[in-house]
């Protein structure tokens, strides 16, 4: 499919985004999570009225997805999706007409002036960490996925494409690291989690990620245990300690009996408990 081009303002705006007039790149991740919301919030709506919708409330998230070998962020939603006419409104143009206008008038001077999320450009905030992106939506109701694909301000196609569930999958393919700036940052779980309780904590729909649980590697001495009680339970391992402390009481008194029931012996210590003489086991000559 032929490639599509951009509005003319929406090409001076993207060429702004790309090269990076928003000192916190960052908040990229804000705006994304807060489509993928907005998308679940119309479909949960449409499922009040609608029964074949399938899912219920508790069914709808957010998905966060890396890659680092392919150096993809990928963010999925199960919300109401996109048609290709829809595709073409929403990512081909830029919401506001006075965007590029608004930026012009601040200057240069004022780069932390936040124009994203104020004149509906937050999709287009990714391509500050992006320099790719590929969305992959189903609509409810139809049958005919689509893809978007762009790569900045020279323009996007859309063309059909399969998928299972109904949705948006939005694919960003981050842009590699410079001298000052560490892109990379962006495919870390350590960073992931923190932009997410930063910025998107006030997001009604629980949000996933796949992470990665560590935990000490246990001492190979501490392993080392009695064999009444390796490897069992704490309460297993009352009982065995409780077995074992009643195996050594009755092994004392065995042998207490014994000495109480021996003979005198002839040599030896007198101490009490023991006896006196020494039994022999030949018979004396006469």
């Amino acid at each position: 499919m032929a490639k599509k081009k951009f509005k003319a303002e929406s090409r001076r705006l993207l060429d702004l985004m790309i090269n990076s007039i928003y000192t916190h790149r960052e908040i990229f991740l804000r705006e994304i999570i807060s489509n993928a919301s907005d998308a679940i919030d119309k479909l949960c709506y449409r499922s009040l009225t609608d029964e074949n919708v399938g899912l219920k409330r508790e069914d709808f998230r957010i998905t966060i997805q890396t890659d680092a070998e392919g150096r993809t962020l990928t963010v999925s939603d199960n919300g109401i999706g996109m048609s290709e006419e829809e595709l073409e409104n929403n990512l081909g143009v830029i919401a506001s007409s006075g965007t590029y206008q608004f930026r012009q008038e601040v200057g240069k001077d004022n780069e932390d002036v936040d124009i994203i999320g104020q004149f509906g450009v937050g999709f287009y905030s990714a391509f500050m960490a992006a320099d790719r992106i590929t969305v992959v939506t189903k609509k409810y109701g139809e049958e005919q996925a689509y893809r978007w694909e762009s790569a900045g301000a020279d323009g996007y196609t859309i063309t059909p494409c399969e998928k299972a569930e109904v949705g948006t999958d939005i694919i960003m393919h981050i842009k590699e690291d410079g001298e000052e700036e560490k892109y990379s940052e962006f495919l870390q779980e350590y960073t992931l989690r923190e932009l997410v309780k930063k910025y998107s904590d006030y997001i009604r729909w629980p949000i996933r990620m796949e992470v990665t649980k560590s935990r000490k590697k246990e001492d190979t001495t501490s392993n080392r245990r009695p064999r009444c009680w390796r490897g069992s339970s704490s309460a297993a391992s009352f009982r065995a300690r409780r077995c074992c402390a009643s195996e050594a009481w009755a092994r004392r008194r065995v042998r207490a009996a014994r000495r109480a029931t021996s003979g005198p012996r002839t040599r030896g210590d007198s101490s009490p408990g023991r006896s006196l003489t020494k039994a022999s086991s030949r018979p004396r000559a006469t």
